[in-house]
C-alpha cells in the first residue's frame, strides 16, 4: 500500500496555484470497454483457480490479469465480483 507523508501542526494546508501534475482518474484513463474486458478476464482467472482449489492472492490477480490497469483494481474487482455473484452464485471476498 502506498504511504503518504502527513504534515503536522497549524497551517499545514497550503494553497497551490495549480502547477502540480495532473493525475488522470481511472474513468478518464480507461474506457468502460477496457474495464469490462479486464473484469471478464479476472472472472475466468478466478474460476480456474477456484476449480483447481488453488488459493487466490491479490498479487497473483495483479500480476497475471490486471497488469497495467493497477489503478483501476477496485473497479475491476468489484465488477468481477458482481459477475460472479449474478452468474455463478459465488461471492468474491477479501480475507486477511
Amino acid at each position: 500500500m502506498s504511504q503518504r507523508k502527513r504534515s503536522k501542526g497549524v497551517g499545514s494546508s497550503q494553497v497551490t496555484d495549480g502547477d502540480e501534475d495532473f493525475i488522470p482518474t481511472q474513468q478518464a484513463r480507461y474506457s468502460p470497454d477496457q474495464v469490462n474486458q479486464k473484469a471478464n478476464e479476472l472472472v475466468q482467472f478466478l474460476l480456474v483457480k477456484d476449480q483447481k482449489k488453488i488459493p487466490i492472492k491479490r498479487a497473483d490477480m495483479l500480476k497475471n490479469v490486471i497488469r497495467e490497469y493497477r489503478d483501476a483494481y477496485t473497479e475491476i474487482a468489484g465488477q468481477a465480483g458482481r459477475i460472479l455473484q449474478e452468474t455463478f452464485g459465488l461471492r468474491l471476498v477479501e480475507i486477511d
